[in-house]
């Protein structure tokens, strides 16, 4: 099987300042563009100007993306994929805490176990061992229980998948699995 070639796509539209996760496109631009796009003052009422870019094979599939964004994450506050896990762990009753190494872009998610143990999230493929990345770049998470010691380690989840809601939640359940059989 071999993996669909991706490339980078701006979306440009306008969002329904309601909440925000209504979308309206415009266009579906090849290129990182977004930073170039100057958002002007709106003029139309309910409305704001929007601009994003994705990784997608295709402009129709970033199309869908961005629909996508805009309903899942439209009105979050969160900026990284890291602050998305960690309001959805929060929202589960699971309480977390972000980390890294400060200038080596390493970055990760931490989730205390009642062994003295830790469970660590880090993003995957070019996001690898790091969690502060756009919403819109995710690739998937990988999780993983360390002892007490910080030594030994098990993989408890390990995903690929770009979809950062449906990842995030199946990861949240493995952890929470692994959480009740200890």
């Amino acid at each position: 099987m071999t993996a669909t070639a991706t490339q980078t796509y701006t979306v440009i539209g306008l969002t329904l300042d309601v909440d925000s996760t209504e979308l309206l496109i415009a266009a579906v631009l090849a290129g990182p563009v977004a930073d170039q796009v100057e958002l002007l003052a709106t003029s139309e009422d309910d409305f704001t100007r929007w601009a994003e870019e994705f990784n997608a094979p295709d402009p129709d599939t970033a199309a869908t993306m961005a629909y996508a964004y805009c309903r899942d994450f439209g009105y979050a506050e969160e900026r990284t994929a890291g602050e998305y896990l960690q309001r959805v762990l929060a929202d589960e009753g699971i309480g977390s805490t972000g980390g890294g190494h400060p200038g080596s872009g390493r970055s990760w998610i931490s989730v205390a176990t009642p062994d003295g143990g830790e469970i660590l999230f880090t993003g995957q493929d070019r996001h690898e061992a790091e969690a502060d990345y756009p919403l819109t770049d995710h690739a998937g998470w990988l999780a993983c229980g360390y002892d007490g010691g910080g030594v030994e380690f098990t993989v408890l989840y390990d995903s690929h998948d770009p979809d950062l809601a449906a990842d995030t939640a199946a990861a949240i359940a493995a952890v929470r699995a692994s959480l009740a059989t200890g």
